[in-house]
C-alpha cells in the first residue's frame, strides 16, 4: 500500500478566510496551551468531573449505535464526566464546519468534534481553535499502532497532531440487492472489480426489466455531498493521474468534461428524483428493490445491517469499475478545541476513541476499519475484513477523498459539491459547461497540492 507516498502532502498554504474567518472568535474560555498541559496526568485523572460535549454527524441506523458504544465506553473510564453525544446531520463534513463556526462566535465551542484529517481541519488551525494533541499520541503509542501512512495523513501543515483518527472507510464500492437481479433474471458477475463495460451491461438489463417507477441506482444526494461522492469514485475510474491532478491543482476542463461525460450517462439510469432523499432514505429503497444499486461508500454496511441484511445473501458490493486495485479513503476522526469550557474532558474523550476497547466495540459496531493495528481481526464482520485486507495490501494503491474533506480546502470541496449536484440534477447535463464551472471553483480556492498517487 503506497500510503507513506500518498500522504507525503504540502498542505494548501492559501485557505479561503470567509471559510472560518479569524476575526470570528468570541471565545469566553481563555485558549489552552498543550504544552502547558501535563496531558499524561491528564488522561490518568479519572475521578475530575466534568461535561464533554461530542459533536458528530453520525445519525443512520447503526452508526447512533457505534457511536453511543464510544460513549459509553468513556463513562467506563471517566464516570464522572457528562458525555453529551450531539448529532449534527449533513455528513462529509460540511454541516459541522458551519455549527462549530457558529458555536465558536457564541463563546461555546464544542470540547471535542468529528473531523476529517487534512484540508477540512487547517480553516480550525488558521482560527487557532484547535488543542496540540501530539501528548496524547504519544501517550497512547499511536505513531507504533496506527495503520502505515495514517501518522503522516494525520500531521498538519505546521507538523503537529491535532486529530485522533477513530475509523476508516472505503469510498469507491457499489451497493447492490441481490434479491432484484435475482428476480429479473440477470447474472451477477462472479468478481467484484467489475469493467466499465459490464457495469454499462447490468444497467442496461435492469433499465430494460425493471418495472416503471423503480430504477437500476439511486443517489439520495439532497445534501449534495452523494453527488460529488460519485464525480470522485468516477474521475479516479476514468484516469488516476486526472484524480492526482486534480487534487494538486493541476485541472483543465478537457479532463473534467470528460468525466462529467461519464457521469452524464450514469445519470440515464438514475432515479430522476435521486436529489429529494438523503443516502440513507436511498438505501432503504435499494433493500425495498424500487432501485437495485447504489454507489455509496462502506459506511452503507452498518445501514444494510440495521435493516436486517445480510452481506452475500440480500446485498452484494462491487468495485467501482475502473477503481480496481485501488482503496479509496475516509478517514473519521476527533479534533479538541482549546476554547471550550471543559478542554481537559475534551482531552479525555480523544484519547478515549483510541483504545482497544473502544476500537473493538466501535469497529465492530460500525463495520468500519480500525485505524489502529491492534484490533484484532475477529472484530470484523465478513464484509469489513475483506476491506481491511484490501487496505493493508501491500499492492492496494490509496487515494484521499476530497468529496470528504481529506484532499481539497473545504472551501473548495462545499462549492464543488455545489455544482457537481447542480449537474447531477440538471435536464441536459452538459458536461462542459460544468466542467468550466467546476473548474472556475478550484481557481477561486488556489489548490495546490503535492500528492503522489500514480508513481
Amino acid at each position: 500500500m503506497k500510503l507513506k507516498k500518498l500522504c507525503a502532502l504540502a498542505l494548501a498554504a492559501a485557505l479561503a478566510v470567509s471559510a472560518f474567518p479569524l476575526s470570528a472568535l468570541a471565545a469566553k474560555n481563555p485558549k489552552k496551551n498543550a504544552d502547558e498541559m501535563d496531558i499524561p496526568a491528564i488522561l490518568e485523572d479519572v475521578d475530575e468531573k466534568g461535561t464533554v460535549n461530542v459533536y458528530h454527524w453520525w445519525t443512520a441506523g447503526g452508526e447512533k449505535d457505534a457511536i453511543e458504544s464510544v460513549v459509553d465506553g468513556f463513562k467506563e473510564v471517566y464516570g464522572k464526566i457528562k458525555a453529551k453525544s450531539n448529532a449534527i446531520p449533513g455528513g462529509a463534513g460540511g454541516a459541522m464546519v458551519m455549527k462549530v463556526k457558529v458555536l465558536q462566535q457564541a463563546g461555546k465551542s464544542p470540547e471535542t468534534f468529528q473531523a476529517h484529517p487534512g484540508q477540512e481541519i487547517e480553516p480550525y488551525l488558521q482560527s487557532g481553535m484547535l488543542l496540540n494533541l501530539n501528548q496524547v499520541w504519544d501517550y497512547a503509542n499511536l505513531s507504533e499502532r496506527a495503520l502505515p501512512g495514517l501518522e503522516q495523513l494525520c500531521t498538519a501543515s505546521d507538523g503537529n497532531k491535532y486529530i485522533v483518527p477513530i475509523g476508516i472507510h472505503k469510498s469507491n464500492v457499489i451497493f447492490y440487492n441481490i434479491h432484484v437481479f435475482e428476480e429479473l433474471g440477470i447474472e451477477i458477475p462472479d468478481h467484484e472489480d467489475i469493467t466499465w463495460d459490464e457495469f454499462w451491461s447490468l444497467c442496461d438489463q435492469l433499465a430494460e426489466k425493471m418495472p416503471e417507477g423503480s430504477y437500476p441506482i439511486d443517489l439520495g444526494d439532497r445534501k449534495g455531498w452523494p453527488a460529488s461522492q460519485v464525480f470522485e469514485d468516477i474521475m479516479l475510474g476514468t484516469d488516476p493521474q486526472i484524480y492526482e491532478d486534480f487534487i494538486n491543482g493541476n485541472y483543465n476542463v478537457e479532463d473534467v468534461t470528460k468525466v462529467l461525460s461519464t457521469y452524464a450517462k450514469l445519470m440515464d439510469y438514475v432515479a430522476p428524483d435521486h436529489s429529494s432523499r438523503d443516502w440513507y432514505e436511498a438505501s432503504g429503497q435499494v433493500v425495498a428493490g424500487t432501485y437495485a444499486m447504489q454507489i455509496m461508500g462502506a459506511w452503507m454496511q452498518p445501514l444494510m445491517t440495521s435493516m436486517g441484511q445480510e452481506y452475500g445473501k440480500d446485498y452484494g458490493i462491487f468495485t467501482f469499475p475502473g477503481t480496481e486495485g485501488w482503496f479509496g479513503m475516509c478517514v473519521d476522526g476527533f479534533v479538541v478545541s482549546n476554547d471550550s469550557a471543559d478542554v481537559n474532558a475534551g482531552v479525555r474523550w480523544a484519547y478515549n476513541v483510541s483504545t482497544p476497547e473502544v476500537q473493538t466495540s466501535f469497529s465492530a459496531l460500525k463495520e468500519s476499519i480500525s485505524p489502529y493495528s491492534d484490533t484484532p481481526d475477529d472484530t470484523y464482520c465478513e464484509l469489513t475484513l475483506k476491506f481491511k485486507n484490501q487496505l493493508t495490501d501491500g499492492g492496494t494503491k490509496v487515494y484521499p477523498s476530497f468529496t470528504h474533506g481529506t484532499a481539497l480546502p473545504w472551501s473548495a470541496s462545499t462549492s464543488l459539491q455545489t455544482q457537481i449536484q447542480e449537474f447531477a440534477t440538471s435536464s441536459d447535463h452538459d458536461a462542459e459547461y460544468f466542467a468550466n464551472k467546476i473548474v472556475n471553483v478550484l481557481k477561486e480556492a488556489s489548490v495546490k497540492g503535492d500528492w503522489n498517487l500514480v508513481d
